[in-house]
């Protein structure tokens, strides 16, 4: 059976695939999952590129007068349905690569130890001297069937001695990149500066719980009240990350997700081109032109299932696949 190049993409996802859940995303798409929901939307452009053809080709014997605004519902509606999947990618995307989950926080507030419980062993250094961790460590674990990239970081707090600064500023930029923020804080940590990074899910965590009473611990606002020692909250943060995790989920119809940049940026030229037909139809464009840009957003649309993409673009996606080994 030949398969269309969405199912292609699917192969190696399959393979590249590190999760439960990214396995089930790529099983899903080699099942044709895209190329069905896909083929539904290229039917209704098809009916109007179909109607308004047949208005031109007899509109010189008045028969019939081209009208691309009576186009306009439909339009949209393709439109919206292609920007449905286009917002499913910032999730599939995270299924296949791993969510990026940054510990950040002043010295001495636990970081590492809460990395190397979440981890289940010892993979980062603690010693109860702050500015142990210089540089950041990566673990990886999974959450919900999701993998997460854990990354501890270097404690945040001003200092003289350049190699911490350097690890300093290595934790500012894994901020940047997070897509989950532990920010973490403790009884006897060093506070220097507030961190509130942007849009980024933050869970806050009240770490050494145990080193003050149940009162002190009550009054504090954090999402979470551990203690690496005792184990007290652990499992409660596992809990608040998957959830952070599955907010960030977004399904197109009969649940689907695409994960593949081409497919991302193919839908954005996509609906690019249904907006300028949309467009065409306010500035009463010629209908010939409007014609146009209806057959442009219908090749455009072909790209994603390999009916219509470049030579180039094909040798791209399947360098990918290692054959012969």
């Amino acid at each position: 059976e030949k398969i269309d190049l969405s199912r292609a993409e699917a192969v190696a996802e399959t393979i590249n695939a590190q999760s439960a859940a990214a396995h089930q995303l790529a099983q899903d798409h080699l099942h044709g999952g895209i190329r069905r929901y896909l083929d539904q939307i290229k039917h209704d452009l098809l009916l109007i590129i179909s109607f308004v053809e047949a208005e031109l080709d007899f509109s010189d014997q008045e028969i019939s007068r081209v009208k691309p605004e009576k186009h306009l519902d439909q339009i949209q509606s393709i439109k919206r349905r292609a920007e449905t999947l286009l917002s499913t990618y910032f999730y599939g995307q995270r299924l296949m690569d791993g969510f990026r989950v940054v510990l950040i926080g002043p010295t001495n507030a636990g970081k590492s130890s809460i990395f190397n419980v979440l981890c289940g062993f010892d993979r980062a250094i603690v010693t109860e001297y702050p500015g142990t961790t210089r540089d950041t460590i990566e673990g990886e674990l999974s959450i919900a069937g999701h993998r997460v990239i854990l990354i501890d970081t270097a404690g945040i707090r001003a200092v003289n001695d350049p190699v911490e600064n350097i690890g300093i500023d290595r934790s500012l930029l894994e901020l940047d990149r997070a897509d989950i923020v532990l920010s973490i804080h403790a009884p006897d940590a060093q506070v220097d500066m507030p961190l509130f990074p942007g849009k980024t899910p933050v869970i806050s965590i009240f770490n050494k719980s145990d080193l003050i009473s149940d009162q002190a611990t009550a009054k504090t606002t954090a999402d979470v009240i551990i203690s690496c020692k005792t184990g007290s909250g652990i499992d409660l943060l596992r809990q608040k990350l998957a959830e952070k995790i599955l907010l960030s989920r977004t399904m197109a119809d009969g649940g689907l997700i695409i994960a593949s940049q081409r497919q991302a940026d193919t839908l954005q030229r996509f609906s690019d081109a249904c907006l300028a037909a949309e467009t065409g139809i306010f500035s009463k464009i010629e209908p010939e032109y409007f014609a146009s840009d209806l057959r442009n957003a219908l090749s455009i649309l072909g790209e994603i299932t390999g009916e219509t993409t470049p030579d180039d673009i094909l040798n791209e996606i399947f360098s990918t696949f290692c054959i012969g080994k």
